[in-house]
């Protein structure tokens, strides 16, 4: 699976993630709980809605790819996913 990921890149990429597609659904991200630097990559540990949503997101330089995996969240209505 693809994993796209809307970042602000001012002198780097990336710096902050604003954005990101997972599982059919859109979410934007409101906080950057933690930011970490492994010698693969960099990770993000985001805040988002809809919900209040966790998920890492992780940069892999090597392959310029990203990998996104929830923590924890909030139960989406089978609503949200209808629109």
């Amino acid at each position: 699976m693809t994993c796209k990921v809307e970042c602000y890149a001012g002198s780097s990429y990336p710096e902050k993630p604003r954005a990101f597609d997972w599982d059919g659904q859109h979410y934007i991200v409101e906080e950057i709980l933690n930011q970490y630097r492994t010698p693969e990559g960099i990770g993000f540990v985001v805040r988002c809605r809809p919900g209040e949503s966790i998920f890492t997101l992780f940069y892999e330089i090597s392959e310029e790819v990203w990998q996104i995996r929830p923590e924890s969240s909030v139960m989406i209505s089978e609503e949200s996913h209808q629109n």
